[in-house]
């Protein structure tokens, strides 16, 4: 079961919305963040296969994803699964189509 993607506690600041879209900048990051979106919660090993990159690359990327809170890591066992920030997501598209 997928653990619940974190809530933005107030509105994104123009700052760490900035963030957001930084993080999102590259195809590789849009890529993973369409998977998650699509597929729901994906291990590593699965979203490197599928992309078709190393592992090392992937948690490169998965690294800038995750300091700008677009996902998580969720522990099951021996696999990480990279769980998609929906809410945050949707809050940084709003705050500019509001």
């Amino acid at each position: 079961m997928a653990a619940p993607a974190p809530q933005p506690s107030a509105p994104l600041t123009a700052e760490h919305r900035a963030k957001v879209f930084k993080a999102l900048a590259d195809p590789c990051r849009v890529r993973i963040v369409e998977m998650l979106a699509h597929q729901g919660d994906l291990c590593g090993n699965q979203l490197a296969e599928a992309m078709g990159v190393s592992a090392a690359l992937l948690s490169h990327h998965g690294k800038v994803l995750e300091g700008a809170g677009l996902i998580s890591k969720r522990k099951d066992g021996p696999h990480a699964y990279c769980v998609l920030n929906r809410e945050l997501l949707a809050e940084a598209i709003r705050g500019l189509v509001d």
